[in-house]
């Protein structure tokens, strides 16, 4: 089912992120997964895994963890510190989403940017998110920034909270009906960890879900 895999993040059954992992022998049928020793305890025999495939894009099961066994020699590979290699069986495929297709969503959500003046000095602004994508956001904002400006915002879903950086790519001055200009912009992601694009990835894939069943 995997073809090209080395890392996934695991989530429990109700959606709760609960590690991330090393995947080892993925291109066969009894892989296993690396685990750091601090995460193991936390992890339940069945799980919700997201399987970071170079070439099919992101890879959702549902799998069943077996007993695990103490690492020897360089099976941990670059994660220094994981010593507990754990059988993995995949039970069901829930769903496949390519890498290379940045969904992007429509949506309308209040946030906070964190940003620098020309001083250096840390400043709020208020924005409105207008769409997100695994690539970056749209937004509106009364405030203007400069194309590279570097930000930071508040990210919350209901499989947790995290804290995005992005840069600005352009900025559109907007006038509306005689009222106050105010700037819509595109922006891009930099320094987004696996387990923080598995959060972007979800959950734009669940509002479009969300979104095709209204209709």
């Amino acid at each position: 089912m995997l073809r090209e895999c080395d890392k996934a993040c695991i989530y429990s059954l109700d959606g709760v992120f609960l590690a991330e992992v090393k995947v080892i022998d993925s291109d066969k049928e009894n892989l296993a997964l690396i685990f750091e020793e601090e995460d193991m305890d936390k992890v339940n025999t069945e799980s919700v895994i997201v399987f970071y495939d170079g070439i099919q894009g992101l890879v959702t099961c549902k799998c069943s963890l077996s007993a695990r066994v103490k690492v020897v020699g360089t099976e941990s590979g670059d994660i220094g510190r994981a010593i507990y290699k754990v059988p993995c069986r995949i039970d069901e495929l829930i769903g496949v989403e390519q890498r290379r297709r940045d969904l992007k969503v429509r949506v309308s959500i209040s946030s906070m940017l964190e940003t620098s003046d020309e001083q250096g000095n840390v400043i709020h602004l208020p924005a409105k998110i207008k769409d997100i994508s695994a690539g970056g956001i749209g937004f509106e904002s009364s405030e203007k920034l400069k194309e590279n400006q570097i930000f930071s915002f508040s990210f919350e879903t209901d499989a947790g909270d995290t804290r995005l950086k992005a840069s600005v790519l352009w900025v559109k001055e907007v006038a509306e009906n005689g009222e106050e200009p105010f700037y819509r912009y595109g922006s891009r992601y930099f320094d987004l960890s696996k387990y923080q694009e598995s959060m972007v990835r979800k959950y734009t894939f669940q509002e479009q879900l969300k979104r095709r069943k209204i209709q």
